[in-house]
Order: structure tokens, then C-alpha cells, then sequence
């Protein structure tokens, strides 16, 4: 018996198609000149010259969600509503990773505007993903409105990038095997 995570719900999770699929309280921007900015390219450094020349997590040439985190709190970077099915369990997960020094973002999630799983902070060197992670029971909702927070609020540093958000349901798949244990002769 195992957990199977099935067909993603996050439209352009992986921002292949660009700055599409999404809202955000930051603003977007192909020049990133201050902080709560955005923007979905290939290249931090190319969008601003500071950052350091990150790969996208998906295939190390694609597009990522760039951002300038804002020194005002809660400000939603990325959101989306997708349709779920109530008494069902979904995995939520994403990749983090900074592009700049110092001060690292620390990001929030919640679907509903309820919390979900624990705050990650992004990579210290630049450059590195991590994972964020965790499972959520849709109860009696039919949609789901997820976002994600960043919650460091300093000015400096404090600049990331976003790809691979995913949200699937999750299905019980059960096997069996039979096993025969044959005695042999000595």
C-alpha cells in the first residue's frame, strides 16, 4: 500500500508559460529596481545585475518565478483558486531557492487563508533549491485558494525564486505479491 500524488491542479507550475496561471500583490517587472518585484524569466542576473545566475529547478534552462521580496509583511508573492473534491487529500509542495545575499526569505503557505505545514527559508549559498512539503484535507471545500508569504521583511537580500509548485490529489494504490519460499535440498 502507497501514496500516489496524481495529476498536478497548478496551472503553469513550472511558469513554462510565462507570467500566467497566477496573481500576486507584487508587481511585475522585466527591470527589477526596488523591493516587492517580480518577474518570470530564465536568468536572476539578467533581470537584475546583483543577483547571482541561477538555474530554473525544472530542466536548469526554463522559466522561474524571480522575486525581490518586500520589506512589508504578508504581501502575497503568488496565488491561485483550483477546483478540489471535498474529503480528499492533496500534497502541496514547491521549490525555493535565493538569488541573492543575505537575509534569506522565509516563506509561508496557506489555502483558505488557514496555514499549512512550516515556514522554509531559502538557500543559503544562492543558487541551492529546497523543497517545501505537505499534505492538506480539502474537508467539505470545493476549491482550494492557495498562497504563498514571504515573511522576512528586510530590505536587503532577502531575493528568491520560485518553480515546480504542484498541488495533487493523493490516492491510496494498493499491490500484492505472492511470495512462494521454496526449501531446497542440501
Amino acid at each position: 500500500t502507497s501514496l500516489s500524488a496524481e495529476a498536478n491542479l497548478i496551472p503553469n507550475g513550472n511558469f513554462s508559460a510565462g507570467n500566467t496561471g497566477f496573481t500576486s500583490q507584487y508587481v511585475y517587472t522585466s527591470n527589477n529596481t526596488t523591493d516587492a518585484e517580480y518577474y518570470v524569466g530564465t536568468n536572476p542576473q539578467a533581470w537584475y545585475p546583483a543577483h547571482f545566475p541561477c538555474a530554473d529547478h525544472t530542466t536548469g534552462n526554463g522559466n522561474m518565478m524571480l522575486v525581490n521580496g518586500s520589506a512589508t509583511a504578508d504581501l502575497e508573492v503568488w496565488k491561485t483558486t483550483v477546483t478540489v473534491t471535498p474529503n480528499t487529500n492533496y500534497s502541496f509542495s514547491t521549490w525555493i531557492s535565493s538569488i541573492s545575499n543575505p537575509n534569506p526569505a522565509q516563506l509561508a503557505f496557506s489555502i483558505n487563508g488557514n496555514a499549512i505545514g512550516n515556514l522554509i527559508t531559502a538557500s543559503v549559498p544562492p543558487c541551492n533549491w529546497n523543497q517545501f512539503y505537505t499534505t492538506w484535507n480539502s474537508g467539505n471545500a470545493t476549491s482550494a485558494t492557495i498562497s504563498i508569504l514571504n515573511k522576512n521583511t528586510f530590505f536587503f537580500g532577502n531575493d528568491f525564486a520560485l518553480d515546480d509548485i504542484s498541488f495533487s490529489p493523493v490516492k491510496m494504490r494498493k499491490d500484492s505479491v505472492i511470495i512462494t519460499v521454496d526449501t531446497p535440498s542440501i
